[in-house]
């Protein structure tokens, strides 16, 4: 039996795992039946990784951050969260890189960045210039406001640069991954940078099958995570998955492009990724998975096309 593994998206800390869980099964089921599969997502087939709280815990300066769950998977881990000066200033220049290129992918005018508000700057220039690019983002961008920006920032960073909460989360979704079947993974928006970082780079790679990888409303092709990434090794599939098909809306500000060659090249060697234009009728245009007026399913799951996507993964 294939198992579905469900990575969540940004913003989820302090909510209950399973209903989380149980939102984006209804929400999943909802797609599948509006695309006319006889698919049913059970909860005994699926993982969903909850690793809300770690990520939250350590962006907020604790020094122990809550463990991740996946059915229990995972472990506290100790170790000084506090930010050097140094480290606080870079957190602050990734944020304001992402939020310049949302406002350019947006359209909005942006003013040349002052000297000194770059990586590596201690001091009130990167501060400053991130204040006006967030206060930028709250006149410029409908439906966006610099506070989201910047929360999807910072834990893209925490989770990119402190070694023992990336740890802890890459070895909780290693672990709902199986070594003895096939999985199907669905990454929502930070989840997919945490997916395509395990599914690349984590020491169990070898010994998974995944037919399909589906990233929803992905922020990988952002510049400066992207080159983070590159960094450390060349962008490409990762090894284990056969098809990977990243979904957009592109209203989607949040996902600031898609994730063709053009925003994110891959190796020569390495397959290419499908990319899927949709219509995720949420507010906003970025949620995985809500239910809207108490009954009405929206997300990127409720999509027809993407879980028709998952189906066939399944079915296969």
């Amino acid at each position: 039996m294939t198992r579905l593994v469900l990575v969540h998206g940004r913003d989820n800390q302090g909510l209950d795992a399973e209903q989380l869980d149980r939102t984006w099964t209804e929400v999943l089921d909802a797609g599948l039946a509006a695309a006319g599969s006889g698919v049913v997502v059970r909860d005994a087939d699926t993982a969903f990784v909850y690793y809300g709280d770690t990520l939250a815990a350590r962006v907020g300066g604790a020094a122990t951050p809550p463990p991740v769950t996946v059915h229990a998977v995972g472990a506290p881990r100790d170790g000084d969260a506090l930010l050097s000066a140094a480290e606080a200033a870079d957190e602050a220049a990734f944020v304001a890189a992402v939020a310049e290129e949302v406002l350019r992918a947006a359209g909005a005018t942006v003013s040349a960045r002052p000297e000194g508000a770059g990586p590596g700057a201690v001091g009130g220039d990167v501060g400053a210039w991130l204040n006006l690019l967030l206060s930028a983002l709250d006149r410029s961008v409908p439906g966006l406001s610099g506070a989201v920006v910047a929360l999807l920032a910072r834990d893209v960073w925490a989770y990119l640069h402190d070694d023992a909460v990336r740890t802890t989360i890459d070895d909780a979704l290693a672990a709902a991954i199986p070594t003895d079947g096939p999985a199907v993974v669905v990454a929502h928006s930070l989840g997919s940078v945490v997916a395509y970082a395990v599914l690349r780079e984590h020491p169990d790679a070898a010994r998974w099958d995944v037919p399909l990888l589906l990233t929803l409303g992905s922020p990988l092709a952002a510049r400066a995570i992207r080159d983070v990434l590159a960094a450390r090794a060349p962008l490409r599939v990762p090894a284990p998955v056969r098809r990977w098909v990243a979904a957009r809306d592109p209203r989607d500000a949040l996902a600031l492009h898609g994730l063709g060659p053009a925003a994110f090249p891959l190796d020569p060697a390495s397959p290419g990724i499908e990319e899927l234009v949709v219509a995720n009728a949420a507010p906003g245009h970025h949620a995985a998975a809500v239910v809207l007026d108490g009954a009405r399913p929206a997300g990127y799951l409720a999509v027809p096309e993407v879980a028709r996507t998952v189906a066939d993964a399944l079915d296969a």
